[in-house]
């Protein structure tokens, strides 16, 4: 934490020094972004040219912050999380000219793409993404098939040969349980294509959809874990680790995690442990958080935003983005371009596996990430604090699904409140 708030000063700082320092014949961008790994991306555009500058400055809530009169400068580009919904709300000019010859519409993850597209206008482009991954320690192979996937069927029947029971009845091993990680919880409504809309300050969605996964997840737990109860004095008895820790005890088998967590490990940390993408119906949801970029519809220099978009998505610039935080040591804790999976499938599939050998034979195919729903930004809060408990509640029997209405409108109005 310390890190990042170190980082977004060093960006505030650098941005004004850029701005003072640019000559009459060089034009200066301002970059907002809620991704600190962008200062050092300016930082190498810079220096590849002379033509434009870029100047980043941070912003937590970008797509908010906007409407903030208390900024005194405007972005030419936008680059980060939660941008989807600023499609709709006509943030963002189309950015169709960017493809040519160097950069074609299949360099891209097809669903990602469709994604930041209205009317077959391209407003945004993605940037990178991370997927859902379950982990396991390396000498339980054996349980494991050899594919580079695993779907929540794979899982229970793993569970079947793996839990073991002592003689008291008490599991000993238990292979994993839903309840374990609260994200995994809001991964399954999304491979099960439930989503969810705000109107009127009322949060709607699919009630029988909602209420199936919850069943489903209930079915899970009576038929290979015997009860919820049994399963979180499993998890409080033996799962105080990080998720890495937990398989290597050899208590239970699987752990969830996201790309992001996983391959932000140390070396010595994924010499230990093995890991399968999760996916169902063939897709993989990716994260909503994924990093997309713009050009501010109010900018006046959307040509040379151009510019650096066009060298941004290209193998050989998010290269030198890898190859710097090596040379320069910039030991930021996070995985790959921009802390995912890059948006072109080269990079992936040609350059990631250099500096990430346990991707080597295990990169995502094209045809699997599915893109996130649209949320505002304040949805991380509203998952969390709302739709996540809820689930727990249901499926520990205590709630069904009017709760979740209800907790939404009890949300709203003590931020009304405050």
């Amino acid at each position: 934490m310390k890190k990042h708030i170190c980082l977004k000063v060093l960006l505030t700082a650098l941005t004004l020094a850029l701005i003072a320092g640019c000559s009459k014949n060089q034009e200066a961008l301002i970059l907002w972004t809620d991704n600190v790994e962008f200062a050092s991306y300016v930082e190498l555009f810079n220096s590849s040219q002379k033509e434009v500058k870029v100047a980043a400055v941070y912003k937590s809530d970008l797509i908010n912050n906007l409407s903030d009169k208390k900024n005194s400068t405007s972005p030419d580009l936008i680059a980060g999380s939660w941008l989807l919904c600023g499609i709709q709300k006509k943030i963002f000019s189309p950015v169709n000219k960017v493809f040519s010859e160097d950069l074609k519409e299949e360099d891209f993850y097809p669903e990602l793409l469709e994604s930041g597209r209205s009317r077959k206008i391209q407003y945004l482009l993605p940037v990178s993404f991370n997927l859902g991954a379950f982990v396991f320690d390396s000498e339980n192979l054996e349980y494991v098939n050899e594919s580079n996937t695993i779907t929540t069927d794979q899982i229970k029947e793993y569970s079947k040969n793996f839990n073991v029971k002592n003689k008291n009845g008490i599991y000993e091993k238990m292979a994993f349980a839903p309840q374990w990680n609260p994200d995994f919880l809001y991964e399954v409504l999304r491979t099960n294509d439930v989503k969810f809309k705000i109107e009127n300050s009322e949060l709607k969605f699919n009630i029988p959809l909602y209420e199936n996964t919850c069943k489903s997840l209930i079915d899970w737990t009576d038929t290979i874990n015997t009860s919820y109860n049994e399963e979180k004095d499993f998890a409080f008895k033996y799962l105080y680790t990080p998720f890495n820790k937990q398989v290597m005890q050899q208590k239970s088998l699987f752990a969830y995690t996201t790309s992001s967590r996983l391959l932000s490990l140390s070396e010595d940390q994924l010499d230990e442990i093995d890991f399968r993408w999760f996916i169902q119906n063939g897709k993989s949801p990716v994260q909503e958080d994924m990093v997309m970029i713009g050009i501010y519809r109010k900018s006046k220099n959307k040509n040379a935003a151009l510019k650096f978009i066009q060298w941004f998505m290209n193998q050989t610039s998010q290269e030198q983005m890898l190859k710097c935080r090596i040379e320069m040591n910039l030991d930021t804790n996070t995985f790959g371009i921009a802390g995912g999976f890059s948006s072109l499938i080269s990079v992936n599939e040609q350059v990631l596996p250099v500096y990430y050998k346990y991707l080597l034979a295990k990169t995502p195919a094209s045809s699997i990430p599915k893109s996130p729903t649209s949320y505002p930004s304040e949805w991380n809060a509203i998952k969390k604090e709302i739709i996540i408990p809820c689930m727990l509640s249901e499926i520990s029997g205590k709630h069904d699904s009017y709760a979740l209405a209800n907790s939404f409108k009890e949300w709203v109005n003590s931020k009304k409140e405050d």
